[in-house]
């Protein structure tokens, strides 16, 4: 093999990943957005499953299980309607999905803080706190992965550079209403009963 053969088989054997590198360093944007929406991943007969989304998808159905259950369970407890606020904020999540799952959070961190109070007025509110008050609730133990899993979501899409889908904006929305609709129907009316009648 003379010089110039090995030179021309180092460069060949050098082009491809040559335009692999290129192509990811000029497309680094896209490529990391199409990676982020990736739900899924097979290559030779093995599939991936990302957490975030499938984990999504059971919370969907554990919240709405629970807010059916509570819902059934008191039938003689109306429920106070969510839907004012979860409406603005489903049409939110169209425009501005990352302000709609964050506001949406602060819906039902009020509403898991109506319901501490119910519980122990006197403990502070604040995440931990709050959990660890409603430890004594018998709906809590279904309904806390749900609330943490929210949580976990609202603190990524607050750190998060890029938007996320007004799709997944709308399914936070909707899981984060079922929450709060159990929240209500359980603690309903909060306050009225203990206040002393002079409002």
């Amino acid at each position: 093999m003379g010089g110039l053969q090995f030179a021309a088989s180092i460069l060949n054997s050098l082009a491809w990943p040559t335009v692999v590198v290129i192509v990811a360093v000029l497309l680094r944007r896209e490529l990391a957005s199409a990676i982020r929406r990736l739900t899924s991943f097979e290559f030779r007969g093995a599939k991936i499953t990302f957490d975030a989304i499938s984990n999504f998808q059971q919370i969907e159905r554990i919240s709405e299980a629970a807010a059916s259950k509570v819902l059934s369970a008191d039938e003689g407890v109306l429920a106070v309607s969510a839907e004012p606020e979860f409406s603005l904020l489903e049409a939110r999540a169209e425009s501005a999905p990352r302000r709609a799952i964050i506001d949406a959070w602060g819906l039902l961190e009020y509403q898991l803080d109506v319901a501490a109070d119910w519980i122990d007025p006197e403990r502070p509110h604040g995440w931990p706190q709050v959990a660890k008050t409603l430890d004594g609730w018998a709906q809590w133990k279904v309904l806390y992965p749900v609330v943490a899993e929210l949580r976990r979501l609202r603190d990524y899409t607050a750190r998060a550079a890029q938007q996320p889908l007004s799709s997944d904006a709308v399914r936070y929305v909707g899981v984060v209403q079922d929450v709060v609709t159990t929240l209500r129907a359980s603690f309903n009316p909060p306050f009225e009963n203990r206040s002393g009648g002079d409002g």
